[in-house]
Parts: structure tokens; C-alpha cells; sequence
């Protein structure tokens, strides 16, 4: 397993993510590549239960706040042994995201899974089960809510 390409969104799973992916490069020395979508801001028009919400592009000031934190997650593994680098992808879709693990040459896709209820995923589906279904490699999923070792 040569990459490792592990998805973050800076949320609480972002560490047990990245705690997976020292673990794993360690062990077959692998080079991980961490990768950020910086997503579009939803952004309600109107008021009550059916207003529509319109996705904004982020500021250039948002691009380049995500920009810091993805380069000190980097530096963060990099600082522990790990060969590390990462990329920012904006926008991007379950599409391009799978298209990039292919470009990538990536030997395994590192994601979290929030664990919203079967409702939820019913009704808005989930980033994970989409990338499960089209990834070109394995998936590794970090629950939620996973105990650290």
C-alpha cells in the first residue's frame, strides 16, 4: 500500500481520521496525501419549512483559512515520520473526489462517517456511502463513534 488518501473536513472526526492514517503509513510505509473539500456555504433565501437554500462559492478568505489548517494537519504527520502532502479541492463532488483517489494512484481512501440516522441517509443520502459505491480502491471507514486505542 503505497498511498493513502485520507478525506478531512475538520470536524471532530478529522483526528481519529489522520490518527488512522499514521498508523497505517507506519506500518506499510506509505506516503498519505490529505485531502480537503472546501464545500459551498448553504445559504437559506426566503423564510419557512420550504424556503430554498442556495449554495455560495467560499470567499477567498475562507479558501485560504481552510488552506492553513489543511498545510498544518500536513505538517503535523510530517512532523511524526510520515511522508505527507496535501491537496484542496473546491466544490468538488462524490464525482471528482473519486476521480482524484484514481489520479492519485491511491491504494486506500481513509473517510469518517458522521452517523446520522437511517432517516437522515434515506432522505439526504451521505458523501461515504457514495464514495463506498464508486471508489477505485478499498474504502476504510473512521466511525464517529470509534474509541481511540
Amino acid at each position: 500500500m503505497k498511498t493513502i488518501v485520507a478525506l478531512v473536513d475538520f470536524s471532530d472526526l478529522t483526528f481519529k481520521i489522520l490518527k488512522q492514517a499514521h498508523k497505517l503509513a507506519h506500518a506499510f510505509g506509505s506516503h498519505v496525501i490529505v485531502v480537503h473539500v472546501v464545500p459551498k456555504e448553504p445559504t437559506v433565501v426566503g423564510i419557512g419549512v420550504a424556503s430554498p437554500t442556495v449554495l455560495r462559492e467560499p470567499t477567498d478568505e475562507e479558501i485560504a483559512t481552510d488552506r492553513e489548517k489543511l498545510d498544518s494537519l500536513g505538517e503535523s504527520l510530517t512532523k511524526f515520520g510520515v511522508q505527507t502532502t496535501t491537496k484542496q479541492l473546491r466544490g468538488a463532488t462524490v464525482e471528482s473526489i473519486v476521480a482524484e483517489a484514481t489520479h492519485l494512484h491511491a491504494d486506500l481512501i481513509l473517510m469518517g462517517t458522521h452517523g446520522h440516522g437511517a432517516l437522515y441517509n434515506f432522505l439526504v443520502g451521505t458523501a461515504t456511502s457514495d464514495v463506498l459505491k464508486k471508489a477505485p480502491c478499498p474504502v476504510l471507514i473512521v466511525p464517529s463513534t470509534a474509541k481511540d486505542a
